[in-house]
């Protein structure tokens, strides 16, 4: 997901991509320097508050806010992709993140980290657009997803942590479950296009 992130838009016209890494090159200096904010070695809800706002939700949340903001404010410019945004501004805070990680080699730090921060870069803007193209029940539902989304990824993170697996796979499943769908349904497009 990654490596389709940096491929260059079909649409010339859009922008956004140079946006994007350098946001993400600012926040991984500002990961090196302050790698956490909240405690590390803490558990219980602490734990589970440390990896929402410093290992699984909020690096994904900032460049999701950010990117949002600016087709907000310049409605007239077209943009990349916005899971390609965040995507990409991942990339040099997977870096900095990777190399800080290594020390504890851990695998739910090193492996499920990135799988939830895909998770979450394309779950969430297509639960968004989902909730605005839908009407009524449908609607709310896809809101309640882009919601539970960040949410269920901090939970899965805790429970690998806290060893609690009957929580830990079904919040990890769960909270793939959206970017899997997207991802099959646009190589389906890709097949038929």
């Amino acid at each position: 997901m990654f490596v389709e992130a940096l491929q260059q838009p079909r649409d010339q016209e859009k922008k956004g991509l140079i946006l994007a890494v350098l946001g993400g090159c600012l926040l991984s200096v500002m990961t090196f320097f302050i790698p956490n904010l909240l405690p590390e070695g803490s558990f219980g809800f602490l734990r589970w508050l440390h990896g929402f706002v410093d290992v699984i939700t909020v690096p994904v949340l900032l460049p999701l806010v950010f990117r949002y903001m600016l087709q907000i404010r310049y409605r007239h410019q077209s943009y990349i992709e916005i899971h390609q945004f965040v995507l990409v501004w991942l990339i040099p805070v997977a870096l900095v993140k990777g190399i800080q990680w290594n020390f504890h080699k851990d695998a739910i730090l090193l492996v499920l980290t990135p799988l939830l921060w895909g998770a979450q870069a394309i779950g969430i803007p297509w639960a968004l657009e989902k909730a605005e193209e839908e009407i009524g029940f449908m609607s709310f539902l896809s809101y309640a997803t882009a919601v539970l989304l960040p949410l269920l990824a901090s939970t899965a993170y805790w429970g690998f942590f806290s060893k609690l697996y009957a929580a830990a796979v079904p919040a990890a499943l769960i909270s793939t479950l959206p970017s899997i769908w997207w991802l099959v349904t646009a190589y389906r497009k890709t097949l038929k296009g």
